[in-house]
């Protein structure tokens, strides 16, 4: 089968899956976080116009020409109470900087915010490196366009040829505004997200990622990345059997208890669990890192513990079956050595009572 063929069928396939979307709001996919953190950063601990510290050149930039020692096309840039890392040209790519090479699993999800800065025109781009092909001059590239609508394009570098996924249009894309783009990739299979709301899928892509790399084409800016295990869905059985579910689905904004919208659609399954099981009553645990005050930590988590419970209840749970309680950073799952530990420290618990 060629490729053209291939793409075809995938282009059929995706816009099948958005016209029955657009038909039966209820059948709507929603991106759900994984629950294991792979690597986080919110580019906070970064003094402003700085070169991220989590992140390296990759080593392979522009046309394939080597670039290791320029560091002015990536910086650190205020964004309100935020930082964001700030590109300002293409072609130039940076990688998480892991100490494993081969750090993406079968299945994985992938989140941040960008924004674009020019007017009427912009282009993020997330590279992924195929595991059978580990030249890193050679890609698979995902482009969010934007000129005049949005669109979502893959291009094979030095793969024969560019192809388009799908166009959609979004109004509210002006310069300056901030969105969350996902991918949710699984065995070869990949879904995509934009403000945690379904785009476009690819039931086959044709190889396995073992890397990935941030770059744009105009100047883009990009906020809260993360890499995580991907979730098939969430087993709320648990719940039942071991009394006890963890979760790092539910995000927050930072040192703030507002939740984040793409977190909301576990909480509505979560929802929907209880209302199938009358008889099973939670404990909502908000947990924190070490960062900060013990007693701004407490009152930190049992805010967003406080937040939760409140969407429960908005999602149809009385209020008697739900108990909030904030711990703060007393009992960590890993130590606080690392972003990432830390981000497994931050989490939410929920406890059959």
């Amino acid at each position: 089968m060629t490729r053209i063929l291939q793409f075809l069928i995938v282009l059929a396939v995706a816009l099948q899956c958005l016209q029955s979307n657009a038909q039966d709001p209820k059948k709507a996919r929603k991106f759900v976080p994984g629950n294991k953190v792979i690597f986080e950063d919110d580019f906070n601990s970064d003094p402003v116009g700085s070169f991220p510290s989590k992140w390296r050149i990759a080593s392979c930039n522009s046309v394939g020409v080597p670039d290791y020692d320029d560091k002015k096309y990536w910086k650190i840039r205020k964004e309100d109470s935020d930082n964001a890392l700030a590109i300002s040209t293409g072609f130039r790519r940076i990688e998480p900087l892991l100490g494993t090479r081969f750090y993406l699993p079968d299945s994985f999800a992938v989140e941040f915010d960008f924004t674009f800065y020019k007017p009427e025109v912009g282009c993020a781009e997330l590279t992924f490196y195929p595991a059978s092909n580990t030249d890193p001059c050679k890609f698979y590239c995902l482009h969010l366009d934007y000129v005049g609508d949005m669109s979502l394009a893959e291009d094979f570098r030095d793969f024969d040829h560019p192809t388009q996924i799908v166009s959609a249009k979004h109004t509210d894309f002006a310069p300056n505004s901030w969105h969350h783009f996902a991918i949710a990739y699984r065995h070869w299979a990949m879904e995509f997200y934009i403000d945690s709301e379904f785009i476009a899928s690819v039931p086959d892509c044709g190889f396995t990622p073992y890397g990935l790399a941030l770059s744009c084409v105009a100047p883009a800016g990009y906020k809260h990345f993360r890499i995580t295990t991907a979730k098939e869905k969430y087993d709320f059985s648990k719940l039942i059997s071991e009394k006890k579910m963890v979760t790092h689905a539910i995000l927050f904004d930072v040192n703030k208890s507002v939740i984040k919208p793409e977190s909301l659609a576990f909480i509505r399954d979560l929802a929907d669990f209880l209302a199938k099981n009358p008889s099973v009553n939670l404990e909502v645990d908000g947990h924190t890192d070490s960062d900060g005050s013990p007693a701004a930590n407490i009152a930190l988590s049992q805010a967003r513990a406080d937040e939760v419970k409140r969407q429960m209840v908005a999602a149809g749970i009385h209020t008697d079956r739900l108990k909030a309680k904030g711990i703060g950073a007393a009992q960590p799952i890993k130590p606080n050595t690392s972003p990432e530990n830390k981000a497994e420290n931050r989490r939410v618990e929920f406890i059959k009572q």
